[in-house]
C-alpha cells in the first residue's frame, strides 16, 4: 500500500516545531501592545466626557476605587464635575485597568502627574504629557511613550530614525531607569 500523508504523530511534531517558533514573536506582540491599552484609555475617558456632558478623570489607583498610589499599580476612569483630581463616593465609575505587573509606567505632565482630566467638550484640563511603559526587564526595545496634548491629541511614540527605539516628543530615545 503505497499510502502519501503525515501520520498524527508527524503533524504533532510539525505542530510543534511551528508554535515553537512563533511563540518569541507573539511574546513580542503582547510586549509593543500596552501603549495600545493606553492609547485606547485616553480616547474611551475623552469619549465619555462628550457623551455624558460633564468632566471625566483618569488617575492612578491600586483598588479600583479611590484615587493614590502609583500609575503601575493601575487607573480609574470616573466622571465627576469637581477639580480635586480625585474620585469621591458619589462619582461614577467607568473604567479600571492597569498595564500588568511586567512594566513600570510613569505619567509627566505640565499640571498634575496625579490624573488626567477631560473637560465635556474633549479637551483637557491645560493638561499635556506623557505615559512612559517600561518592561521591568529594563529592555528599551520595548519601551513605549503615549503621548497627549491641551487639545486631547493622542499620539503614539514612533521609531523615526530605525534603531530599534522610541523616541520621545522631543525625539529622544525613550530611556528606561
Amino acid at each position: 500500500m503505497n499510502n502519501k500523508g503525515l501520520t498524527l504523530i508527524e503533524l504533532l511534531i510539525v505542530i510543534a516545531i511551528l508554535a515553537a517558533l512563533a511563540t518569541p514573536s507573539f511574546g513580542d506582540l503582547i510586549r509593543r501592545h500596552q501603549a495600545n491599552i493606553l492609547f485606547s484609555l485616553m480616547y474611551l475617558a475623552r469619549t465619555e466626557a462628550i457623551k455624558r456632558n460633564s468632566a471625566v478623570t483618569i488617575c492612578k489607583s491600586n483598588n479600583s476605587y479611590e484615587c493614590g498610589w502609583t500609575w503601575t499599580d493601575g487607573w480609574i476612569v470616573f466622571e465627576g464635575n469637581d477639580s480635586n483630581g480625585s474620585r469621591d463616593a458619589d462619582e461614577n465609575l467607568i473604567s479600571t485597568g492597569s498595564i500588568g505587573k511586567d512594566y513600570q509606567l510613569n505619567w509627566t505632565a505640565f499640571g498634575s502627574n496625579n490624573y488626567i482630566r477631560f473637560r465635556s467638550t474633549g479637551l483637557t484640563l491645560s493638561q499635556n504629557g506623557t505615559f512612559k511603559i517600561c518592561p521591568v526587564d529594563g529592555d528599551i526595545r520595548f519601551a513605549r511613550a503615549v503621548m497627549i496634548s491641551k487639545t486631547a491629541r493622542v499620539r503614539l511614540a514612533k521609531d523615526t530614525d530605525d534603531d530599534g527605539n522610541y523616541e520621545d516628543a522631543d525625539g529622544n530615545a525613550l530611556i528606561c531607569s
